[in-house]
């Protein structure tokens, strides 16, 4: 069962989780806050931290490859989805945008960020897995389009989501563990956005434009561009 540890503000749930990674921390912690005062996103990116919304961040310590370790962000998504979408009526639609966004009707709603930090006195590296959901409000100065679940008519509170969501988390990161990267890939493409239409990716600097072919047996994107099929382990939908 995750233990959940409340805060009204912090200058952002992964900088707590950090901070107790090297002390008193075990798997399953979860450190939400109502407010953030810095939150981020990938590359460090801000990520606005209104008031109502989501702000969370999951602990756990595995003992896993570097190079295997960027899956726990498509793993989290299956485990937030498969637990949200209890909540989605059929009209509206979860799914995924590679490598770490959560769509709803096809605008960004939620995000991750991923970091191991490891650990001098274990073996395991400890994962911080950061998530933000806009439930109450959403940006709109934005690359992506936004919005939120109250913008899509759902009125959820993250008192009511909290807890399932941490343990869906932990569950799919055990299923991971057990079972492989195979299962987790299949219900990661079942909600994939974009998948046999053309994109642009922004990788090193560079735009590459072609069709989205999914993602390969260890998570990266397949993209078949003009000249080639190019397998792409990090980069930006744009």
């Amino acid at each position: 069962m995750p233990n959940l540890y409340f805060f009204e503000t912090l200058s952002s749930t992964m900088d707590e989780a950090r901070a107790r990674a090297y002390k008193e921390a075990k798997t399953g912690d979860v450190i939400i806050a109502k407010h953030q005062t810095k939150g981020r996103g990938r590359r460090g990116r801000t990520w606005n931290s209104f008031p109502g919304n989501l702000h969370m961040t999951y602990v756990t310590y595995l003992d896993v490859p570097l190079d295997i370790a960027p899956q726990l962000s498509l793993v989290s998504c299956v485990g937030l989805c498969e637990e949200l979408s209890r909540y989605i009526p059929p009209k509206l639609e979860l799914t995924y945008k590679w490598p770490n966004d959560v769509l709803l009707g096809g605008k960004k709603v939620g995000g991750f960020l991923l970091e191991a930090l490891p650990h001098p006195d274990k073996v395991e590296t400890c994962y911080l897995i950061g998530c933000g959901i806009n439930l109450c409000t959403f940006p709109e100065d934005v690359r992506y389009p936004a919005t939120s679940f109250s913008a899509e008519g759902l009125d959820l509170t993250v008192e009511e989501i909290q807890q399932g969501l941490a343990g869906s988390l932990e569950r799919y990161i055990t299923a991971w563990r057990k079972e492989g990267f195979e299962p987790i890939r299949d219900l990661w493409m079942k909600r994939a956005a974009f998948v046999g239409t053309r994109i642009s990716v922004e990788m090193g600097g560079e735009t590459h434009e072609g069709q989205f072919e999914g993602i390969d047996a260890q998570g990266a994107m397949v993209l078949q561009t003009k000249d080639k099929l190019m397998t792409i382990s990090v980069g930006d939908v744009l």
